[in-house]
């Protein structure tokens, strides 16, 4: 009896300590204790819910003698999670997902851009102390005596998880916890941190629907074979160029900023001259690659998991359909451009499973100029995409990425004066198409909202979900402005140029001419092809799908080695197209290399005989922060 009374104990401890980490995890998100307590008056239930997911992994302490250790390590593990929920939502609005694990090493690269260096100081402290102190606990605190067997101590814990995973699951199929979100961030603040972080976790890609098979995906291809796949408008194939604008939305959408000069006065007068309206996007102050993957592959992300980023999951391995894949059939080349990094969200593999040709990352660009807070500023892509037009003879489809309007931000006004000067990259790319007389059609829109603590009811249009687009083009195309989603741009604007090539842009065009009339049938079906698309049998395509990894080439100018000279105690690499991220490698190896200017760079202080070992082989490689080699040009040893 004394046994059963210990054991009641330290569950009475565990239940105890889980609602006190909960209250300090919703503190933390809410950056205010009153604000938790009022969420737990408000809520008592789904407070009260999220204090059981917070107790499984409590349940371990029946199974160790180190029972007080096991206590403050899983303390402070949610507690760590609550404060990086808490400080991810000091600079954007997307809360602390499972999908963010996946890019700690590209947050890493990025600390410097949001926390000074005390900051970053004071959190490794702060890291380092917690560990210790797990350390310490596990030497010092006091371990228990063996009091029940082990069977017994298996069916306590047991016992107490089937009541937890019971009630969480009843109140998931009663709908008291929502098991799709719409908007992430409200869901978090409505069904709290510790539920949806674990939804995060253990829900990814896309589930099964329920009335997927053959016939039913059978019956949706003949509806979409009906569609012309291409035809001409004014006897030409435009080149369709899609320009991602980094945060950059109207600021005078915004409510509460009185503005002495409009930061965007030609990004205005081409909404007023061309098509243009609202683009609702997935995603507030972070995520960009989210916005990338719908405009690009036509698919709705609301049916993947909370928070997911298909670049880090499916699309590691998985070619998808796109529209750079579509064009392809029509004779286009396909390429991407990126003023950042090109390992960032695995760029470099992810747009091979998409269909690109070509990708210049910024490891491949020249003269770069960075604006005030590390970014690389915007005009350097007129150059790239005249460079990606010259290197074919037909029509480009280009997808180009900026990043001048990144966070974080010192304040609006610094924000507003980047836009100001993207509205300015944008006038002079305008005028550089526009010259070139070629029929050209230029998709303009910001991919999310800056990462300001705003409301919706501060924006003019009463959305944190909607930035907007233009469409330049020199065709004349009609002035129509609509709001649209993400993930049916890009098959909005080939209707307008009569190009139906692809399944997913045929059949967004079908709802957006209005032969698809039902709503709720149209999600449905879209959520039938993008599952079988991505994850199924591929009965859209007769059961094999046409879509296999491009060779993806890095860049538009190669990077080439001519002569190699050796002046002890230097070697001097003669060549082309060398900039500051060209590397010297020996093997794997990445050696000290000085870069002189684009025709040189030199390894300093070598021997003849370092550079002679069997098997080793000497390259250049382009290389930026994450020590990622893109791409390679071997040297010839003098």
């Amino acid at each position: 009896m004394k046994a059963l009374k210990r054991e009641a104990y330290w569950l009475g401890r565990s239940v105890m300590m889980s609602l006190l980490v909960n209250l300090f995890i919703e503190s933390a998100s809410r950056k205010s204790i009153f604000a938790a307590v009022g969420y737990l008056v408000l809520h008592p239930v789904i407070f009260l819910l999220n204090g059981l997911i917070v107790l499984l992994p409590y349940m371990l302490v029946f199974l160790t003698r180190r029972r007080y250790f096991i206590m403050v390590a899983v303390s402070a593990a949610w507690c760590c999670a609550g404060v990086v929920n808490g400080f991810l939502l000091t600079f954007r609005t997307t809360p602390f997902t499972a999908a963010d694990l996946r890019l700690i090493k590209y947050a890493l690269n990025m600390l410097t851009m949001y926390m000074t260096w005390w900051q970053i100081i004071l959190a490794a402290a702060g890291i380092i102390g917690a560990v210790l102190a797990c350390v310490w606990c596990y030497r010092k605190a006091p371990v228990i005596e063996e009091g029940l067997n082990l069977p017994v101590k298996v069916a306590v814990a047991a016992a107490s998880l089937v009541v937890v995973i019971g009630t969480v699951s009843l109140a998931m199929g009663t709908g008291v916890l929502a098991i799709h979100f719409g908007n992430i961030g409200q869901a978090f603040r409505s069904y709290g941190f510790p539920y949806c972080f674990s939804v995060s976790l253990f829900h990814t890609g896309i589930s099964k629907p329920k009335t997927y098979d053959v016939e039913t995906m059978t019956q949706i291809e003949k509806e979409l074979s009906g569609e012309q796949a291409y035809t001409s408008i004014q006897g030409q194939k435009p080149n369709v160029i899609m320009l991602q604008l980094e945060s950059f939305f109207d600021p005078l959408q915004y409510r509460n900023y009185e503005f002495q000069n409009d930061p965007v006065p030609f990004f205005r007068y081409l909404k007023d001259k061309y098509p243009s309206g609202y683009l609702s996007v997935p995603s507030v102050g972070a995520g960009t690659a989210n916005t990338e993957f719908e405009c690009i592959t036509a698919m709705n992300l609301d049916f993947f998991g909370p928070g997911e980023y298909p670049y880090k999951t499916v699309l590691q391995k998985t070619s998808c359909e796109s529209v750079a894949f579509d064009l392809k059939e029509l004779g286009y080349g396909a390429h991407a451009i990126h003023n950042n990094e090109g390992t960032f969200y695995d760029r470099h593999k992810v747009f091979s499973q998409l269909g690109f040709d070509t990708f210049t990352p910024i490891e491949y660009m020249y003269n770069v100029e960075r604006n005030p807070t590390g970014w690389c500023k915007d005009k350097i892509l007129i150059g790239e995409i005249e460079k990606n037009l010259n290197s074919t003879d037909g029509p480009d489809f280009i997808y180009t990425i900026s990043v001048q309007g990144h966070g974080a931000y010192p304040d609006f006004e610094y924000y507003c004066s980047q836009v100001s000067e993207m509205d300015q990259f944008i006038q002079n790319l305008v005028f550089a198409l526009n010259r070139r007389k070629e029929p050209t059609v230029l998709i303009m829109y910001g991919d999310h909202l800056p990462g300001f603590s705003w409301e919706a009811a501060d924006m003019k249009n009463n959305s944190l979900f909607q930035t907007q687009y233009v469409v330049w083009n020199n065709l004349g195309l009609p002035i129509v402005h609509r709001t649209v989603e993400a993930y049916q741009l890009a098959s909005y604007v080939l209707e307008m140029l009569d190009i139906h090539e692809g399944t997913m842009v045929r059949y967004h065009q079908g709802y957006l001419t209005g032969q698809i009339g039902d709503k709720q049938q149209y999600l449905d079906d879209m959520k039938l092809l993008e599952y079988d698309i991505l994850y199924g049998k591929h009965d859209i395509y007769e059961g094999n799908s046409p879509f296999q990894a491009t060779n993806l080439h890095m860049g538009i100018d190669p990077i080439e080695v001519t002569k190699v000279v050796y002046e002890e105690p230097d070697l001097l690499i003669f060549g082309e197209n060398f900039n500051e991220y060209s590397k010297v490698f020996l093997g794997d190896k990445q050696l000290e290399t000085t870069y002189v200017w684009p025709e040189l760079i030199l390894v300093r202080d070598v021997a003849r005989d370092t550079y002679r070992k069997e098997k080793d082989t000497l390259s250049v490689k382009q290389v930026g922060k994450d020590k990622v080699p893109l791409g390679e040009a071997q040297i010839r040893l003098p």
